[in-house]
């Protein structure tokens, strides 16, 4: 594979290995990959329970009414009906 990077990213890159912090080019990408793959997986897990909360609440029957709550929150903000 491939990539470019910017000129930038590439001294940023060549910085890292110069001071020693990564071995290779690959070894930092693999790194910088390995942590994307971690933040997209717990920023999903985040997501997922932010969800499942209401919803569990939700099928116990402890939500509120919709139009209760968009009416509250058009008089928080003023929005007019």
């Amino acid at each position: 594979m491939d990539i470019t990077l910017t000129p930038e990213i590439e001294r940023l890159v060549q910085e890292k290995i110069q001071r020693g912090q990564y071995a290779s080019v690959d070894a930092l990408m693999q790194e910088a990959v390995h942590r994307l793959v971690e933040e997209d997986e717990e920023e999903l897990q985040e997501t997922r329970a932010a969800i499942d909360g209401p919803v569990e609440q939700s099928r116990r029957g402890e939500g509120r009414p919709a139009e209760e709550v968009f009416e509250e929150i058009r008089a928080k903000y003023g929005i007019p009906r």
